[in-house]
């Protein structure tokens, strides 16, 4: 076999290995490579920082465990935020798994949940909504006739923040992170829409080219998967937020221009093959 042939053919256990020690190394030892901005996490960021000390705030975690490495940054960090400008939170779900993520969150955030002394005051867990898209409409309309008791079974209408919080006419925002149906699209018909109401979304990375369209006018801000959480990262930096995506992030990169770097290697013995050959 020839060097343009090795070139083009590379074993695959090298590459094994290699992707190995490429990923595996930030993450025990980060480099904290930059990470620049985006609009549309830039535009996420702002519309929170409208909120005013005593606004309600919606957030809606719809997704799965399978994207919890994605959206499960995404959400510590909304709350984080939500909770630095003094808003309150109506947490609520119309997943059935994700319950137990809005208690996780919220738990990491400020070291308890249900137990919490500020629990029904600052920020309420309602658990899961059955009824998809239509249960969102329903929502919409009457909150109390909907959901009558939170996640731990405690009826919302003797919890202080459910006394004058009816419908999403209280809400001064949406937040919806979401992965698939019911999710941001269904939030749009049914809540930002009707309501007029700003939406900010935070969504997977193959989620988000389908979000696009829908920024800036129906969707004012976007996280877009693991790279739109650690840009929001950064911007809650000045709140004193500590985030944890600098390792995941130095790897992904990383990974990826292993990646152009296999792909360039493969191309160049090709044409260097196919060069020899012609002559």
């Amino acid at each position: 076999m020839s060097f343009f042939d090795k070139l083009q053919n590379v074993d695959r256990r090298v590459i094994f290995l290699v992707t190995f020690l490429i990923v595996a190394l930030p993450l025990v030892r980060p480099i904290g490579l930059p990470i620049p901005i985006g609009p549309m996490t830039q535009a996420f960021y702002d519309t929170v920082e409208k909120l005013k000390p005593g606004d309600v705030v919606m957030i809606s975690f719809d997704y799965s465990a399978a994207v919890l490495a994605e959206q499960y940054p995404q959400s510590k960090s909304a709350i984080a935020h939500v909770l630095a400008k003094g808003a309150k939170i109506v947490a609520v779900c119309f997943w059935p798994d994700a319950p137990t993520f809005i208690d996780n969150a919220i738990t990491d955030v400020l070291g308890k949940a249900q137990d919490h002394p500020k629990y029904g005051v600052d920020f309420i867990n309602l658990g899961w909504v059955a009824g998809g898209e239509t249960a969102m409409a329903s929502f919409g309309k009457d909150i109390h006739a909907t959901c009558a008791k939170d996640h731990y079974g405690k009826p919302i209408g003797a919890l202080p923040l459910m006394k004058d919080v009816k419908s999403a006419k209280d809400f001064k925002l949406v937040i919806a992170l979401s992965t698939g149906t019911p999710g941001y699209r269904e939030l749009v018909r049914q809540i930002q829409a009707p309501y007029a109401i700003p939406l900010v979304v935070g969504v997977t990375a193959v989620t988000a080219p389908e979000v696009r369209p829908y920024f800036p006018q129906q969707i004012g801000g976007v996280l877009e998967g693991l790279a739109g959480a650690a840009e929001y990262e950064i911007l809650l930096k000045r709140y004193g937020y500590v985030g944890t995506l600098s390792a995941p992030m130095d790897a992904q990169s990383l990974g990826h221009l292993l990646v152009i770097f296999f792909v360039v290697l493969g191309n160049i013995g090709f044409v260097l093959k196919k060069y020899g050959k012609a002559k």
